[in-house]
């Protein structure tokens, strides 16, 4: 099998942040969101993992080859931001054999058993991820029979007939069949919006009379293009790793669930619940709760919440909330 992770999004609702860190490298608990997709996509033991590279690319390939040196993978680059669908059609592009097929979104955060869902769906020709959601209206939406066979996609619907929501999650038994479709909307200039879209794709698996596409429903999902979903994420994600009483740590305590890393120096404080303490920062005098600090933050004197602190910024003051990017310093007096 061969993996897809695209990684080429500017992230341009997560700005201030993502000026100096591409998306899939922000925290969420501890790890960047990349590092949980790709321990999901080794699941399936891969026999190549290819990322999609844009904005940042070589801050995300640097990473990659440091952090995961074992794994065989290789980078395309898109230039041209023209949809998902064009990403997918260029990392196909040298393949010439049959394998299957996972596609994995680079900003897709989710809680599911990937190999287990994949192994109940054999007979398959694709396997579509999907989540509940309570408000259809905003999303991609797979529209299923009781064996939850898919007949039909539809993006946004006025009046949905399901609340199933597309995730960025997804599993084709043919790559070449893919390959194949994604090249004939290319050529005839078939698009969504202006845009080739993966949603083409799995709209005419549904069509088909001699194909199977089966829904596979997720515990839950994150999809991490904007700050308040990033620190739902980190809520759920410590919630799922962190347990336990209330930890002393000199003069500060640490609230579970919470994450601090251990080079961080903490004093006089109360860190969490929800907290995400990263490598070398340092907190004094403070409050930090449901908040997500990058490595090398300074925090004195704080009654902080519900904010994103990118890495090296120095915070003096008493504000509840904020947001701000790399390198910063305020003085709120």
């Amino acid at each position: 099998m061969k993996v897809i992770i695209p990684v080429a999004g500017l992230g341009s609702r997560l700005k201030p942040h993502t000026h100096t860190v591409p998306k899939p490298l922000l925290d969420v608990a501890g790890r960047p969101i990349l590092e949980y997709i790709i321990e999901d996509a080794l699941k399936l033991d891969p026999s190549e993992i290819i990322f999609v590279v844009g904005h940042m690319k070589e801050t995300i390939k640097k990473y990659i080859l440091t952090h995961y040196p074992q794994i065989n993978c290789s980078f395309v680059y898109q230039k041209t931001r023209d949809g998902d669908g064009s990403a997918i059609r260029l990392a196909l592009e040298k393949i010439d054999h049959e394998e299957d097929l996972f596609i994995l979104f680079g900003d897709t955060l989710v809680d599911f058993d990937i190999k287990f869902s994949l192994d109940s769906y054999k007979k398959s020709d694709a396997v579509i991820f999907c989540m509940e959601v309570e408000d259809p209206v905003h999303y991609g939406i797979v529209n299923v029979k009781e064996n939850m066979e898919i007949y039909q996609v539809e993006e946004k619907p006025e009046n949905p007939k399901s609340n199933l929501a597309l995730i960025g999650a997804y599993y084709f038994k043919s790559i070449l069949q893919v390959k194949h479709l994604l090249n004939e909307f290319y050529q005839k200039k078939e698009t969504v919006k202006g845009e080739y879209k993966l949603v083409q794709v799995i709209e005419k698996y549904a069509k088909q009379r001699d194909t199977s596409i089966k829904a596979s429903p997720v515990k839950k999902w994150f999809d991490c293009g904007r700050i308040e979903v990033l620190l739902e994420a980190n809520k759920y994600f410590l919630k799922l790793k962190s347990k336990g009483e209330p930890i002393m740590k000199g003069t500060s305590i640490i609230l579970p669930p919470s994450f601090v890393s251990q080079s961080a120096i903490i004093e006089n404080s109360v860190i969490g619940p929800y907290a995400s303490i990263g490598e070398g920062a340092k907190i004094t005098d403070s409050i930090v709760k449901n908040s997500i600090i990058c490595p090398k933050v300074k925090i004195e004197n704080l009654i902080l919440t519900d904010s994103l602190l990118g890495k090296d910024v120095i915070v003096h003051g008493r504000p509840s909330k904020i947001n701000i990017g790399e390198k910063s310093e305020i003085s709120l007096n």
